[in-house]
């Protein structure tokens, strides 16, 4: 029998973030993300509702953790 309450662990190197709902921009400079007009288009929107500064908006399109 093989138990099933194990789950496969995937190591990954420390500075490699994934692509989240809650993080949509990494911090890799030629990624293609940075350029996603929906998702930029969704911290334009957190600009206007006064969620973000345009300061922090910038650093979070930039991949930088707020």
């Amino acid at each position: 029998m093989i138990p099933d309450n194990f789950s496969i662990v995937v190591p990954v190197e420390e500075e490699y973030l994934p692509h989240t709902l809650e993080n949509p921009f990494c911090p890799e400079a030629s990624c293609p993300c940075h350029e996603d007009a929906d998702n930029i288009a969704q911290v334009a929107q957190f600009v206007e509702d006064g969620l973000l500064t345009p300061e922090e908006a910038t650093d979070f399109v930039a991949g930088k953790m707020l």
